[in-house]
């Protein structure tokens, strides 16, 4: 039996349900209109996000794992390249790379705001490698500027996985501003989530937008006197139109939704200030979002047992790391030693964020975490 939880990781309903007017408006013209409503409706959210983000160039597809892969085959990347990434991400990460026949070289992470630590990058650089993935970890923006520079020196892309983070911003920018292509995730409990599955890539390189168009749209290079003409071999990897039609209603309200997240973990940080728990610190031209807020204690089980029992539902997300999973026995033989990504998988627990919880709530929830501490 499922959990009933007093604080959840997500509220989604309780949004959808304030929302329910304009959502079901939202569906009508594909559930009862033209066939080609769905076209439009995915179209318009390409769109309006780009402009949201501030890229050239947006393109939905299925999901964010998806989106890796297609952005990586983009990207030219295939077998005998290297791509250096983090090993406290989610499977998909390394699995991307794996699966276009290249190799995750994984490089550690920062103890303050846990993203690749950028001054360990280049000497993980080989002649073999093609390409950076930072991961912007629990809605912190890595470091993707000063990652840039790397690139730049030695002819890499940059793909940037920002699954975690819509709605953040680094040096002025909303995420995506310094890499060459970059994907949010709209999986449910993503800070902007639909109701399934879903991301989108995002790009300022229209050739790069114009390859991801083709390879999402199973390669077809259009039509000669009616019938089809494929110029690539690529996936049918488009968004859903009723997932896009229900971001297209929630969109307007991101920026609202992220400040309440800071807001609540504001008050987080305050609450558990002079205990023994860490809180993630971050550079100043930093301004994450929270997918959740990630602490780091001292008895990682106790708490996160703790909280449970108490009815909040915190997580320990990405731990063990991806190199410790029984796929990747044999996958990692060489790897340089990763201290702070071993330290950080015995220390954090995810605690909700949910814009929809209230003020009561999060003062339960830091009474809560103080006493287990």
């Amino acid at each position: 039996m499922t959990q009933s939880f007093a604080v959840p990781r997500s509220r989604a309903g309780q949004t959808h349900e304030s929302l329910r007017a304009d959502i079901q408006a939202a569906l009508e013209p594909l559930l009862y209109g033209d066939s080609g409503a769905g076209y439009v409706i995915r179209a318009r959210l390409e769109s309006e996000f780009a402009a949201a983000v501030g890229a050239k160039h947006a393109l939905a597809v299925h999901s964010g794992t998806l989106a890796l892969f297609l952005a990586l085959k983009t990207c030219g990347l295939g077998p005998g390249d290297e791509v250096i990434s983090v090993g406290n991400s989610d499977i998909s990460t390394t699995g991307a790379i794996h699966q276009c026949g290249a190799r995750a070289v994984l490089c550690d992470v920062l103890a303050e705001d846990y993203t690749m630590d950028a001054g360990l990058v280049e000497a993980l650089v080989t002649e073999r490698t093609r390409a950076l993935l930072p991961v912007d970890m629990h809605g912190h923006p890595a470091n993707v500027k000063a990652l840039r520079e790397i690139a730049n020196r030695h002819d890499l892309r940059i793909v940037e996985d920002a699954a975690l983070a819509t709605g953040a911003h680094d040096h002025g920018l909303p995420l995506g501003a310094f890499a060459d292509i970059s994907m949010f995730s709209f999986a449910p409990y993503k800070p902007l989530g639909s109701a399934g599955n879903g991301a989108m890539l995002v790009s300022n390189d229209a050739a790069l937008a114009e390859r991801l168009r083709l390879l999402t749209g199973y390669g077809a290079g259009g039509a000669l006197e009616g019938r089809q003409d494929y110029v690539a071999e690529g996936y049918n990897a488009p968004l859903d139109p009723l997932q896009a039609a229900l971001l297209l209603v929630k969109l307007p309200h991101l920026e609202a939704w992220t400040a309440r997240r800071r807001e609540i973990v504001a008050a987080l940080e305050a609450g558990l200030a002079g205990t023994t728990a860490k809180t993630p610190r971050f550079r100043s031209e930093s301004m994450p979002t929270f997918r959740s807020y990630c602490i780091r204690v001292p008895r990682q089980e106790k708490v996160h047992r703790g909280l449970r029992a108490a009815g909040i539902e915190a997580v320990i997300h990405y731990a063990p790391p991806v190199y410790r999973y029984s796929v990747y026995a044999e996958s990692f033989p060489e790897r340089a030693p990763l201290p702070v990504t071993d330290k950080l998988a015995e220390e954090i627990v995810n605690l909700p964020v949910s814009p929809e919880l209230s003020d009561e709530e999060v003062a339960t929830m830091i009474k809560v975490t103080r006493g287990l501490l």
